[in-house]
């Protein structure tokens, strides 16, 4: 399965549904950003593995939904895997995002506080829609 390149406010996104289920009707969505963080090879040429894992077709670079954490490079050894993937470098940036009413909507911002501040902000829901709750 391939990610869907998307592009919020003038920056180029990746997302895809995969990863960890809230329930049967609600899988999660990912948003990150489409630049691999080895070679800035688009993420949205990439591939979706069966555990929900965005893999790079650059070099095979594996990245965690949700979190953008490395979870494989194939070219090297589990010690220096383990070392190049503790280095905040090796990261994807996390953009958040929630579905409501079928709509995806994305947090313009990654970082820290941006999960924070995107639960914080209410979403531009159609009140008709909002009624049907």
């Amino acid at each position: 399965t391939r990610p869907t390149p998307i592009t919020v406010l003038g920056r180029d996104m990746v997302a895809w549904r995969g990863g960890t289920r809230l329930s049967d009707d609600e899988p999660t969505w990912s948003v990150f950003m489409d630049r691999c963080p080895h070679r800035c090879a688009p993420l949205s040429e990439g591939r979706i593995e069966e555990d929900g894992h965005l893999m790079c077709s650059y070099h095979g670079w594996r990245f965690e939904p949700g979190t953008g954490a490395c979870t494989s490079i194939p070219q090297l050894e589990q010690d220096d895997f383990e070392r190049a993937a503790a280095d905040p470098r090796s990261c994807v940036k996390v953009y958040p995002s929630q579905v409501r009413h079928g709509v995806l909507f994305v947090w313009p911002t990654h970082g820290a506080d941006a999960a924070l501040r995107a639960a914080a902000t209410p979403l531009p829901l159609l009140p008709e829609l909002v009624e049907l709750e």
